[in-house]
């Protein structure tokens, strides 16, 4: 071993040392619960285990010096010997082999320990199929080097299982995430650009134009006399006139539906318009603070003073109401509050724009020529809407399902149309009378007659409707609800795809729904405006329950596309992690997809993988596959993940757009 890691050791094993004494308080030892504790061990088999191993005296307490021993000897030991930790850790009673009931138990403790579970009779073929591997001499128990021979086929699992023999053994300590600094944000930029270049020169000339308005105001006032601080004043007011009119154009969602299924989708980046409505609404904020107190320093320089002309002059009181009313409004639109359980609060706030609008033509002489258009188109949208949403639907399903999802189905009149990947708003009375919240359509328009939506409940009104689901009876008729939409999403374009990779987090599979069943039946019937000659499908869940809403779907296109030529479903657990108490389980379910052709958690082709996707690995396995074809990536999920995949997107040549939700 060389100096630098001896060192490197030296160092891991003093901060082991370090959080056991904190661990263990002021005794200086640890029983077997707090020991549990301390390495998040969630299933009693491995506390107890792991405890026996350690506590080499037997004393039914471990210090730091016996704990730190045991680990050194892990650490420092050979390959083989990490791997007999590993075989120790499936023979609890130290016989030197692995029973049919021990496997049993340590498969069975291993998805305990992950949140998972399995039925008794699939646990006994996930046994009987990895004691035929590895029960080479039929004897019917499992020998140290027939362990080795199984883990000498997986490489990367054995590798990781080494690894992990010694870093298992570290006491948690709460995560320290890097914050972003300049130059990841300047990454992020340059993949955004090279993913969307429309996008891109929108937000350019869209910079430009603020900047030109700026500066002609700057310049006009400089001309006539005016001080700096008017200037910039004027300046930030024209900018205001340009964004208080621009920001109501995202929003007119039967307009941009249109467009988007026009020639004119082609050259406006419609997909990005809520993204576009944050920014136009960060920048009016910023062009709002400093207007106002550019103002107020100029108050300052005349007579009478700040008290005057703020409260004495209607520029000034409207201006002061206009601020604090955007402000309140800016807040509570931010994701910490609409995201964290609080939508309710976003929503009647952002009502607020009735009165910043009426304030705004009070306060700027030339505002109406600005905005005039399109408050006028957003009337217009009003009456569309009011129109549209009076009608009633009868709900004909209300399902409570895994993970807090509720799916709700609702009948259709036959005018009714809705294109694949297309949300809409709904308002169900039983759960509140005024409020409408967006979802994904997870029906597809070939299933005539109805039109289903799947609800996570993450705020107030999604987790109500779920207690109301669970609350009904199967005989219990289901109020009507009602609808507002559908709208366009920039899902749309996957079916003009080459080669069409979709990638869901959780309930952000829900758009896919839709169009993997949709693509499906326009491939069967011939249909010309299909495009799609291979689609990837890619969806990760923290825990194995979620995979049940859209798993028999899958399974149904994977029977109509019986080769594989045509569709690649993945799946991929991410609440399991790899480590010392996942790896067998790893083997067994890998084994029995071999022996099956189909995964134990899912009956899918491929098998459930135990961890988050390796994207980097993913997409050069897709580029690989489908070398001189254009690759589009299709992602519906959280902002962080929607960055990291641009950035591997870019970095392959591939097309990204992302579904906000």
């Amino acid at each position: 071993m060389s100096a630098a890691d001896t060192a490197s050791e030296e160092t891991l094993l003093s901060n082991i040392r370090e959080r056991f004494v904190r661990v263990a308080g002021e005794d200086g030892s640890v029983d077997q619960d707090e020991l549990a504790q301390a390495l998040s061990l969630r299933d009693p088999y491995y506390a107890k285990r792991l405890f026996d191993m350690v506590d080499s005296d037997h004393s039914g307490e471990i210090d730091a010096d016996e704990f730190i021993t045991f680990v050194k000897g892990i650490m420092s030991g050979s390959e083989e010997e990490k791997l007999r930790f590993a075989f120790r850790l499936h023979d609890p009673d130290d016989s030197g082999t692995i029973e049919p009931t021990e496997l049993h138990q340590i498969l069975e403790s291993s998805l305990s320990q992950h949140g998972a579970s399995l039925p008794d009779e699939a646990i006994d073929n996930l046994t009987d199929a990895l004691f035929r591997r590895a029960d080479d001499d039929g004897n019917g128990s499992i020998s140290f080097e027939e362990f080795r021979a199984v883990l000498d086929a997986y490489p990367k699992l054995k590798k990781q299982m080494t690894f992990s023999a010694a870093t298992w053994l570290r006491p948690a300590r709460p995560s320290t995430k890097k914050a972003p600094g300049l130059g990841d944000w300047i990454k992020e930029q340059v993949s955004a650009a090279k993913n969307d270049p429309l996008a891109a020169w929108f937000l350019a000339i869209y910079a430009l134009v603020n900047v030109g308005l700026f500066w002609n105001a700057v310049d006009t006032y400089a001309q006539e006399g005016a001080n700096i601080y008017v200037q910039i004043a004027r300046g930030c007011g024209a900018c205001l006139n340009f964004n208080g009119a621009l920001i109501l154009i995202p929003m007119l969602r039967h307009l941009l539906t249109r467009v988007r299924a026009s020639v004119l989708g082609e050259l406006i980046p419609v997909d990005h318009a809520i993204a576009f409505h944050k920014i136009v609404g960060h920048a009016m904020l910023a062009f709002a603070l400093i207007h106002t107190a550019a103002h107020l320093v100029n108050y300052t320089t005349l007579e009478g003073g700040i008290p005057t002309y703020l409260f004495g002059t209607s520029a000034g009181l409207t201006g002061l109401i206009l601020t604090l009313v955007f402000l309140v409004m800016w807040v509570c639109a931010l994701d910490f509050v609409r995201r964290g359980g609080h939508f309710e609060l976003f929503y009647i706030t952002h009502m607020g724009y009735f009165a910043w609008f009426i304030l705004c033509l009070m306060h700027g002489p030339v505002f109406w020529m600005w905005a005039g258009v399109p408050i006028l188109g957003y009337l217009i949208e009003r009456v569309v809407r009011f129109r549209n949403t009076r009608r009633a639907f009868q709900v004909s399903a209300l399902d409570p399902l895994p993970s807090s999802v509720t799916r709700v189905e609702m009948q259709l009149p036959d005018k009714f149309r809705y294109k694949p990947g297309d949300y809409v708003f709904i308002k169900y009375p039983p759960v509140s009378k005024h409020e409408w919240h967006p979802f994904t359509v997870t029906s597809c328009p070939e299933e005539t007659g109805i039109l289903s939506v799947h609800v996570r409940g993450l705020g107030n009104w999604t987790k109500k409707l779920h207690a109301h689901a669970k609350s009904l009876r199967p005989e219990d008729d289901k109020a009507a609800a009602f609808i507002d939409g559908p709208y366009g999403t920039p899902s749309i374009s996957i079916f003009q795809s080459e080669v069409a990779v979709m990638i869901g987090a959780g309930i952000g599979v829900t758009p896919f729904a839709a169009i993997l069943k949709s693509i499906f039946e326009r491939r069967e019937t011939g249909t010309e405006d299909l495009k799609v000659k291979k689609t990837y499908f890619m969806w990760m869940n923290r825990d194995q329950y979620a995979f049940e809403w859209f798993s028999e779907m899958l399974c149904g296109l994977e029977a109509r596309d019986p080769d594989g030529a045509y569709l690649d479903a993945r799946v991929f657990l991410t609440g399991v992690k790899l480590d010392m108490t996942s790896a067998t389980l790893d083997v067994a379910l890998d084994v029995h997809q071999e022996e099956t052709g189909r995964d134990l958690f899912t009956g899918l082709r491929n098998r459930t993988i135990l961890d988050r996707p390796n994207w980097k690995g993913e997409f050069q396995r897709i580029a690989k596959e489908n070398e001189g074809k254009k690759v589009t990536i299709f992602f519906c999920g959280p902002a962080p993940l929607a960055k990291l995949l641009a950035r591997e997107a870019a970095a392959n040549g591939f097309g990204f757009h992302k579904e906000n939700f």
